[in-house]
């Protein structure tokens, strides 16, 4: 996913806001469901992040164009891992793990089917678009 900078992106300096960071990788995240016509509230329940780890490598600057790049590293039957890289150029600027859990009255639930179904085909065009 491609994404272009604007002032309200940016801090006084002209660079991207920290936060804007896991803005811009939400985003991403949330374009597989809505390309896919998936619910992400399916069933009552819905995904929350557990835990997230990040690196900044290099800034962001106002009219850059970032392209976000998503790829799911462990599927289980309740959470899943998430790699998401932003790139400048082809350079890695920024990236996210972070851990996501399927909630259903407050307490880890399996993913419905369509959900997991689609989480399997993102892994199987990772996987695909690696070989």
């Amino acid at each position: 996913m491609d994404i272009r900078i604007y002032y309200e992106d940016t801090d006084a300096t002209g660079i991207v806001y920290h936060p804007n960071y896991l803005k811009f990788c939400d985003r991403a995240r949330s374009s597989y469901f809505f390309d896919s016509g998936v619910d992400i509230q399916e069933d009552g329940g819905y995904l929350i992040i557990h835990s997230l780890n990040c690196n900044y490598l290099s800034p962001a600057k106002l009219g850059d164009i970032i392209m976000i790049e998503s790829q799911i590293t462990k599927l289980k039957r309740t959470s899943l891992d998430i790699k998401q890289t932003i790139f400048l150029r082809d350079k890695a600027i920024f990236v996210l793990n972070l851990k996501m859990l399927y909630l259903k009255e407050n307490k880890p639930s399996p993913f419905p089917n369509s959900m997991a179904g689609l989480f399997k085909k993102i892994i199987l065009k990772d996987t695909k678009d690696k070989i």
